[in-house]
């Protein structure tokens, strides 16, 4: 049976994962490149055409968060139905990292786990461009994020099925998409202002991301020991 409490909490993590300070980073300066590249022949286009410019921009971005996260997520999935057995105690143990993790976070400490790597997507062809600043986004995003992206890995291994599994991985990948499609579309038509109202708040998903941690840990550890132990 699908676990749909969290699955909906795969989707609120990727909604999360989307604002980590590792990769967002890096969005504010594409964009305004990218737009700054139309920009003649933005005055003489109507608001609809930038919001279709914009959607474009964050579904192609978003291919590139699926190949990352689906290769990863999906590969580690199919692997670990080989060791389902010892899961349930991989994601107690895990859950027990994470709760620290997390409350060391919210307090101040600073974690790097991968570093967003360095591609030069801007003089690539202009979709591949934007296809690799999506993969560099998604790896990027881990330096952050990657225990709450570890967490629901686990989760989904020990799942009923790679199904099931593939679902959560589904999830989180789609949250971390609808924000970047909405903030691309929000952002070409009012012309970098979302961005900058965004870079505020950075601060406040930074401590989100711990919140969410801690409470991944303790889900992950109440599940396994009430439903495998």
């Amino acid at each position: 049976m699908l676990d749909t409490a969290f699955l909906y909490f795969s989707f609120i993590a990727g909604l999360v994962a989307f604002f980590a300070p590792c990769s967002f980073a890096i969005l504010p300066g594409y964009i305004t490149y990218y737009i700054s590249k139309h920009s003649i022949e933005d005055k003489k286009r109507k608001l609809i055409k930038n919001i279709i410019q914009g959607f474009i921009f964050g579904l192609i971005a978003s291919i590139g968060f699926f190949t990352v996260f689906g290769l990863a997520g999906f590969g580690v999935i199919a692997i670990g139905q080989f060791i389902k057995q010892f899961i349930p105690w991989i994601a107690i143990a895990t859950g027990i990292i994470l709760i620290i993790v997390g409350f060391l976070i919210f307090f101040g400490k600073e974690f790097l786990f991968f570093q967003a790597p360095k591609i030069e997507f801007i003089k690539k062809n202009e979709k591949t461009g934007i296809y690799l600043f999506g993969i560099a986004y998604a790896i990027g995003s881990l330096g952050c994020v990657f225990p709450i992206f570890l967490s629901i890995v686990i989760q989904g291994i020990a799942s009923k099925s790679f199904l099931d599994g593939a679902y959560t991985i589904l999830a989180y990948i789609l949250g971390m998409s609808i924000v970047m499609i909405t903030i691309t579309t929000l952002t070409f038509a009012t012309k970098y202002l979302i961005l900058s109202k965004l870079e505020k708040l950075l601060p406040y998903f930074k401590k989100l991301s711990a919140v969410v941690l801690v409470i991944a840990g303790i889900y992950m550890i109440y599940y396994q020991y009430v439903f495998f132990i």
